[in-house]
């Protein structure tokens, strides 16, 4: 999930977060039709849903990273894996996938443990862009200016919001939840959302 950095990056790509009550066939249903509609990076997927879903959505050139035990990724042949970024989870992690797969790490707010998470090994870290900022400085922004390692804005974003989210460089957005209500939806958010980063 190398989104690069610098003046020549691309803009953000859609990092997708399945619901844990989606059913197989509508997620299907719901992430073909992103992928037609934008630019379709990666699927995060509960552990429940990753055995059905993986196949499908490496078919359409998706990264599936699972949430929560590398070892459901492993099993399912899923690309990665997302933990909460503690230390010791992110180096577990790696060591359990080794390097061939994605570590990520949740960090919601905290700089501390996003910082930590780094140095242990992650291959991104996922932000909440909506969390209290540190002298008026959001931390995506403050990600972006500082490390290499890419970052998800991981909290849903309709496309009015990408006015505000734009200028602070993630590399991954993740659309409005309601992308999963059926394929048309899908469709529509996503189209709206490239729409908006076409006309940056």
């Amino acid at each position: 999930m190398d989104a690069g950095r610098g003046e020549g990056r691309l803009s953000p790509r859609l990092f997708l977060v399945a619901p844990g009550d989606i059913t197989v066939d509508r997620l299907v249903d719901c992430l073909t039709a992103a992928c037609r509609a934008g630019d379709v990076a990666s699927l995060l997927v509960p552990a429940s849903l990753a055995k059905d879903v993986t196949a499908p959505a490496q078919a359409l050139g998706v990264a599936v990273i699972v949430s929560g035990e590398a070892r459901d990724a492993l099993r399912h042949g899923a690309d990665g894996v997302q933990i909460d970024a503690t230390t010791d989870s992110v180096a577990d992690a790696r060591a359990a996938v080794g390097k061939d797969r994605f570590v990520g790490a949740y960090a919601g707010a905290s700089r501390h443990f996003a910082m930590e998470a780094a140095e242990a090994g992650a291959d991104y870290v996922a932000l909440d862009q909506n969390g209290a900022s540190i002298g008026g400085e959001p931390i995506v922004k403050w990600w972006s200016a500082m490390m290499e390692i890419p970052c998800v804005a991981f909290e849903p974003v309709e496309p009015e919001g990408l006015d505000i989210l734009l200028p602070q460089k993630p590399d991954f957005i993740r659309p409005a939840e309601t992308m999963w209500q059926d394929a048309e939806t899908a469709s529509r958010i996503v189209t709206a959302i490239r729409q908006r980063l076409e006309a940056k």
